[in-house]
């Protein structure tokens, strides 16, 4: 998906939404799922930044497996979908203080971390919103 001439991350994202949808009922699984993603996509994002350089676009595990994090606190239900959704990309591609500085962090975990930033604010205001008891 990487490879995408327009918005790639945000139709990775789409692999995040399969992933919820279907093992979100095993919340066990979908956590090992998550971390697993994560670890690989350090991993794997390190040898593409020898080969691309310092967070090559063709590289979009950071999306997908960034995203699962909100989504875990997302009922499935497509306006908390959308919300979550829409929430990270806004993240993600905004980069509020301090996510933008995450990206200079050498390797993999420069291209992870930034995502992970954006997957937790999203999660924090995703949990404000039903904390404070607003219905969608």
């Amino acid at each position: 998906m990487g490879y995408l001439p327009v918005a790639p991350a945000t139709f990775a994202s789409i692999i995040s939404i399969v992933i919820w949808y279907f093992l979100l009922p095993y919340k066990v699984i979908y956590i090992a799922v998550a971390v697993i993603l994560f670890v690989v996509g350090i991993i794997l994002s390190k040898e593409f930044t020898t080969l691309w350089g310092k967070d090559p676009r063709q590289v979009v595990i950071d999306e997908y497996a960034s995203l699962l994090l909100p989504l875990y606190f997302t009922p499935r239900r497509i306006i908390p979908l959308v919300i979550t959704f829409a929430l990270f990309r806004f993240f993600d591609i905004l980069k509020p203080p301090p996510l933008r500085r995450l990206e200079d962090v050498p390797g993999g975990w420069g291209i992870m971390l930034d995502d992970l930033g954006a997957a937790i604010y999203s999660t924090i205001i995703i949990l404000i919103i039903f904390a404070i008891g607003i219905k969608i």
